[in-house]
């Protein structure tokens, strides 16, 4: 008598967030236009040498050029290269000053409890894995991402006090969308090289033509990021408090205290006839003026959840938030 095959259930595929659920429109094209548009340059100064340099005499045994095939290949790998380069210089001191001050700075269950959870937790929503987080003390606010193998975000204690929890929660968000989607190498490379000394400049003139051609896309880029930020808050209005209060705080001559930027924040667009309110708007929307790209980085965060990408990436996020 024959056996009874088995009817074995397919599992039904796993819920996870990707790129495409969350990416600003364009962002992608945008990329790819400046890195092949590159690509492209490089290629043809590649060619112009093999037939004017090497066509042309070098095929000669005296030729200083005979034999020397692999020089059109370094052309071609200089812009790679570069941003490797640009990368390690950029990292460089970070990591020796890691080292220097071992595991203080290291955000770790013992040091940093709160930030550990919010990483681990943000980690397994995102389906990436736990990049390494440290906290430095230094003049200014700030937090930015490194590339390795996991990755690490880097913030600054003054940072840390100027946002409430869960405005640092959004923010750490932010970098771990950027590492993610991919953005740390180049972005840091773009980065850097715009402060780098002259020197750095022409020996890694790629990278520089690199921000020339990509500056587009890095807008495009905090776009992306801030979406990951709310698809793991929830809150439009978290997120935008925390990049207007970074903004704020990064500002020296900004002349706005904590209490009026919080009055106006907790107020929404409402300003009725209170004048101390109608004033603090007006202030703070001046500010918010001098900072560019900020006003549209807010509007397009509350535009992001109105959208159909932005309700089926809430959706996902909440599927996920159940599995935890």
């Amino acid at each position: 008598m024959a056996r009874r095959a088995r009817k074995t259930k397919k599992k039904a595929p796993k819920t996870e967030l990707r790129v495409g659920d969350y990416q600003y429109p364009g962002e992608k094209s945008l990329y790819w236009q400046g890195v092949i548009g590159l690509g492209v340059a490089f290629l043809a100064a590649a060619v112009i040498i093999s037939v004017y340099v090497f066509g042309q005499g070098a095929q000669h045994m005296s030729s200083p050029m005979h034999g020397k095939w692999w020089i059109p290949l370094e052309v071609i790998a200089y812009p790679l290269l570069s941003i490797l380069v640009v990368n390690w210089l950029a990292v460089r001191p970070r990591r020796q000053q890691f080292k220097e001050t071992g595991m203080q700075a290291r955000v770790m269950s013992k040091t940093y409890p709160r930030l550990k959870q919010m990483l681990t937790e943000q980690s397994k929503l995102l389906g990436m894995a736990e990049p390494e987080m440290y906290v430095v003390d230094d003049d200014a606010p700030y937090i930015y991402s490194m590339p390795g193998k996991t990755g690490a975000i880097v913030a600054s204690k003054p940072l840390l006090d100027a946002l409430k929890e869960e405005e640092t929660a959004a923010m750490i968000a932010r970098e771990m969308g950027h590492l993610k989607s991919h953005h740390v190498r180049m972005d840091l490379a773009i980065t850097y090289i715009r402060h780098a000394n002259p020197l750095w400049k022409v020996l890694l003139f790629p990278v520089l033509i690199f921000a020339l051609f990509l500056r587009g896309w890095s807008e495009l880029a905090e776009f992306t990021a801030d979406r990951v930020a709310v698809l793991i808050t929830g809150r439009a209005a978290v997120v935008n408090a925390a990049l207007v209060k970074l903004g704020v705080a990064a500002d020296t001559q900004a002349e706005i205290d904590s209490e009026d930027l919080e009055a106006y924040l907790e107020s929404g667009d409402d300003i009725s006839t209170d004048s101390e309110q109608m004033e603090r708007h007006f202030k703070i929307g001046q500010f918010l003026g001098t900072k560019r790209g900020l006003r549209e980085r807010i509007e397009q965060v509350g535009e992001y959840l109105k959208t159909d990408q932005g309700a089926a990436a809430m959706e996902k996020m909440a599927e996920m938030r159940s599995r935890l």
